[in-house]
Parts: C-alpha cells; sequence; structure tokens
C-alpha cells in the first residue's frame, strides 16, 4: 500500500483560502462593526478636532457633541447593514446609547489620562479609540443586537 501523497502547495493554499474565509464568515458582524466604528470614529475625530481646535471649545464640550454624532450614525448602520435588526428599535437604541454612555465614559476617561501624563487631548482621544471600540462591541453585540436563538431558527426556516 502506497502512502498518501503530500499535499501540494495548491491544495495547501486551498486550505488556508477555505480557513480564511470560514473565520471572515464567522466574524463578519465584528468585521462589520469595525468598518462602521472606524466610520463612525473617523467621524467622532474630525468633529472632536474641528470644535476642539477649530472652534476653541473646551474637550468635555467637543467630546459631548462628537461622540453622540458618531453613535447615531453607528447605530443606524449596525442595526440596518451589520445586524439587520428591525425590531424593538426604540429599545434597542436605548441600549446602544446606554453602551454609548459606557463607552463615553471610558474615551473622555482615557482623555483626561493622557492630559495628566502630558499627552494632551488629542492623543487622548485616539488612544481610547480602541478601548471604547472593545467594551462596545462586547456590550452591542451580546445585549443591543442580540437575536435569540429561537429567532434565528424561524428565520432560517422562512429563508428556506
Amino acid at each position: 500500500m502506497m502512502p498518501p501523497s503530500p499535499p501540494t502547495s495548491r491544495s495547501a493554499a486551498d486550505t488556508i483560502w477555505t480557513q480564511a474565509r470560514t473565520r471572515a464568515v464567522q466574524h463578519q458582524h465584528l468585521l462589520k462593526y469595525l468598518v462602521i466604528g472606524a466610520t463612525a470614529s473617523g467621524l467622532d475625530v474630525v468633529l472632536f478636532l474641528l470644535l476642539y481646535n477649530g472652534a476653541g471649545t473646551s474637550a468635555v464640550v467637543a467630546h459631548s457633541i462628537s461622540v453622540p454624532t458618531s453613535v447615531l450614525f453607528s447605530f443606524a448602520f449596525n442595526a440596518r447593514h451589520n445586524f439587520r435588526t428591525t425590531d424593538h428599535v426604540a429599545l434597542r437604541l436605548a441600549s446602544f446609547v446606554v453602551v454609548a454612555t459606557i463607552g463615553y465614559l471610558a474615551g473622555y476617561g482615557v482623555i483626561e489620562l493622557a492630559a495628566y501624563e502630558g499627552l494632551g487631548a488629542n492623543a487622548g482621544k485616539i488612544l481610547s479609540l480602541p478601548v471604547v471600540f472593545a467594551i462596545q462591541y462586547l456590550l452591542n453585540s451580546r445585549i443591543t443586537f442580540h437575536k435569540p436563538k429561537v429567532l434565528d431558527l424561524e428565520l432560517e426556516k422562512s429563508a428556506s
């Protein structure tokens, strides 16, 4: 009996590609959340910089305007294009706002810490982004946009 032939580089590449696609599908909400979040963060940072540096507002005023604007943008795009939720919109928005408030407080804490350490509010704003992203993704994906498994099964049946 002959031993099995070693995989060719073509099949190894196919395996790697298949595994990458499987991971991307498994993490599609995370990837979309990252893209939407990056866009919302860009909006947040640009508004913050314009208000803080351009208009001369305080950091807390600039943060208090830029964050809610980006939160509403993020909620609308995540609800519609990422998690595709159309039910309980008011409840989901309220949950999203609570999560955003947690992110707001964490973000402002990082800004203040950076300013205290001599890095300044602008650097603090940038440094706060990954912290806020991690907190908000975990809470929003598990609470705000969570769909019970029963609902997932019903959606699969109706799609068939």
